[in-house]
C-alpha cells in the first residue's frame, strides 16, 4: 500500500550542520552505485547492488517514487563538501505511515551519519507531512542499526524470523515512533 497523493519532494535540503538530506541526483549515482557492492552493507541487505542497467534506471524510478506516494529517496550529504556520504529513503506504506531505511558509505562509518540523517528524516516526516508513525527494521545482530534506532527513540516493537534469499535464518526487531 502506498499513500494516496503523490509526496512534493523535498523543497529544501534538511540540514544539521553537519549533515544534509537532500534530493538524489546524477551525480550521486557512482557513489550509490559502489557502496551497493560494499561487503558489509551486503550482509545487511536483501536488494541487489546497483548495476548498469539498474544505475541507468536510477533517476526515473527515484521521480516514480516520489510521484506515486510509494518512497521518499534522499541523499545524506556531507554540509560541507556536498559529497554524499549515504542514502535514506521514507517507504510510504499508506497516509500516516512510513518505514525508514538508511544506508551509510563505508568511509563515512562511525562518525554519526545514521542519527543524524534519522533525526532528520524524522522530524520532517512526523512534522512537514503529517505522519503519525514511523518504523525502522534492524536485523537483529546489527548492532549499528539497533543503537541508531535507540538513539533516536524508536521504541522496539515486534520482531519476526525468516529466511533470506541463501536459506539462512534470521530475525529482524521492529521499531517504532510516533508523534510527540
Amino acid at each position: 500500500m502506498v499513500r494516496s497523493t503523490p509526496i512534493r519532494p523535498l523543497p529544501v535540503p534538511l540540514p544539521d550542520g553537519v549533515i544534509v538530506l537532500r534530493l538524489r541526483r546524477v551525480s550521486d549515482l557512482g557513489a550509490i552505485a559502489a557502496a551497493s557492492y560494499d561487503p558489509e552493507t551486503r550482509r545487511w541487505l536483501d536488494d541487489a547492488p546497483m548495476d548498469e542497467a539498474a544505475r541507468n534506471t536510477s533517476m526515473a524510478r527515484v521521480e516514480e517514487a516520489w510521484r506515486s506516494g510509494q518512497a521518499a529517496p534522499l541523499v545524506i550529504a556531507d554540509a560541507e563538501t556536498d559529497e554524499p556520504v549515504g542514502i535514506i529513503n521514507l517507504q510510504f506504506r499508506d497516509d500516516d505511515v512510513a518505514t525508514i531505511a538508511y544506508s551509510v558509505f563505508p568511509a563515512s562509518r562511525g562518525r554519526g551519519i545514521a542519527p543524524r540523517a534519522v533525526r532528520l528524516l524524522t522530524g520532517w516526516a512526523l512534522g512537514d507531512l503529517g505522519l503519525t508513525r514511523l518504523l525502522l527494521e534492524a536485523d537483529e545482530a546489527n548492532a549499528a542499526s539497533l543503537r541508531v534506532a535507540e538513539k533516536c527513540q524508536f521504541q522496539r516493537i515486534s520482531s519476526r524470523t525468516k529466511a533470506n534469499a541463501a536459506g539462512v535464518q534470521h530475525t529482524t526487531i521492529v521499531f517504532a515512533r510516533g508523534r510527540s
